[in-house]
């Protein structure tokens, strides 16, 4: 089931890396270089990373850094990779786990409700979204990101019972994946009191989209 989408996935761009961690220790110093990196796009932009600043918030020399990311742009790719990988463990789990238990209300509720909640946090989610175009490499997972989710949306309201055609179910979770994406710079830039409402709107607001589909 959907193997377009992990089609789609396998060919992913990739910035060049000048080498991959073979051993554990190399493997927790790019782990640790990632979590800096996302440590510091909490409160920094991405045109004010630096690599320098990444390594000395991993504790890294910066020649170590650059064997595995030559530049910037390398590290918020490896950022967003993760951020996908873990939208697909999101998206496997409810499809295994409660795609066919309940009604479409409830599990595209779930579903958001997963989605949102996803280890990448929202300013980083923010952030990565605004540095999308940085260059052609960023750009292209972007878009992989973007379809991917719309196949997966458009297998879920098949499978749910959706009673639009095909193209028009297309056209839908395109909508859902730019909407529930819009969501994410309101939800980054709110406080603690104010992102429960925005959520919950924003989740209403996908819902009746949904809707409309099964009508």
């Amino acid at each position: 089931m959907i193997t377009q989408t992990k089609k789609s996935v396998s060919k992913l761009p990739k910035v060049s890396k000048r080498r991959l961690p073979s051993q554990e220790r190399s493997r927790l110093r790019v782990e640790r270089i990632l979590d800096s990196a996302s440590t510091l796009l909490t409160s920094n932009s991405v045109d004010k990373l630096t690599t320098r600043r990444i390594a000395e918030v991993a504790n890294v020399n910066i020649a170590t850094l650059y064997q595995f990311f030559p530049n910037k742009e390398a590290i918020i790719f490896a950022l967003y990779e993760k951020w996908l990988a873990e939208t697909e463990a999101v998206l496997d789990q409810a499809e295994t786990n409660y795609l066919r238990s309940g009604s479409w209300r409830d599990f595209f509720g779930l579903l958001f409700d997963a989605l949102a909640e996803t280890n990448t946090g929202m300013v980083v989610k923010d952030r990565l979204q605004k540095a999308m175009g940085m260059n052609e490499d960023l750009r292209q997972l972007d878009l992989i990101h973007g379809q991917m989710l719309a196949d997966r949306m458009t297998n879920f309201l098949q499978i749910l019972g959706a009673k639009l055609p095909l193209a028009e179910l297309q056209h839908t979770a395109v909508l859902l994946f730019h909407f529930e994406r819009a969501l994410v710079t309101p939800l980054a830039n709110s406080d603690d009191n104010q992102k429960d409402l925005i959520y919950s709107r924003g989740k209403q607001s996908l819902l009746e989209v949904i809707g409309i589909a099964f009508k």
